[in-house]
């Protein structure tokens, strides 16, 4: 991972087989951020993805492991159990330009991987909501 800060924005080049969110997290570590908002594109592979059922409060998990074009990746670094915690999404399409897209839990980088960061002033928490079963951004003070 290379990275490069302007202002309230981090540059960051993934390169092949860095973990992607495991990145984010150590970046976040390493320049001691508070949150971030993150976007990107590049070439990943070694996904696992995940669909969340609000029925079963639970993900339905797939993986893919083939050569893939990241074609859009969205996504935040916040407070979660005290932890730096990357939630992040993502389309991404195969060879014969079939898209598929939903929660990263964790994938590699296969070529390239460009993203941008921009940095909050402040933390965010999550908090379990008992509706969704999921931890929330907490924007209480």
């Amino acid at each position: 991972m290379k990275f490069r800060k302007e202002n309230n924005l981090y540059f960051i080049s993934l390169e092949p087989g860095d973990m992607i969110n495991s990145s984010f997290e150590k970046l976040a570590e390493i320049e001691k951020l508070n949150s971030g908002w993150i976007q990107g594109i590049g070439a990943v592979t070694n996904l696992e993805m995940g669909y969340y059922e609000l029925i079963s409060k639970s993900y339905i998990r797939k993986n893919f492991n083939d050569d893939y074009e990241l074609t859009s990746l969205s996504g935040n670094i916040t407070i979660k159990d005290g932890k730096l915690f990357s939630h992040t999404h993502i389309n991404f399409s195969d060879s014969k330009f079939n898209v598929f897209g939903g929660h990263l839990f964790e994938g590699e980088i296969s070529a390239a991987g460009e993203f941008i960061m921009t940095v909050g002033e402040n933390f965010i928490n999550r908090k379990f909501d008992n509706f969704t079963g999921l931890a929330l951004w907490c924007l209480e003070k």
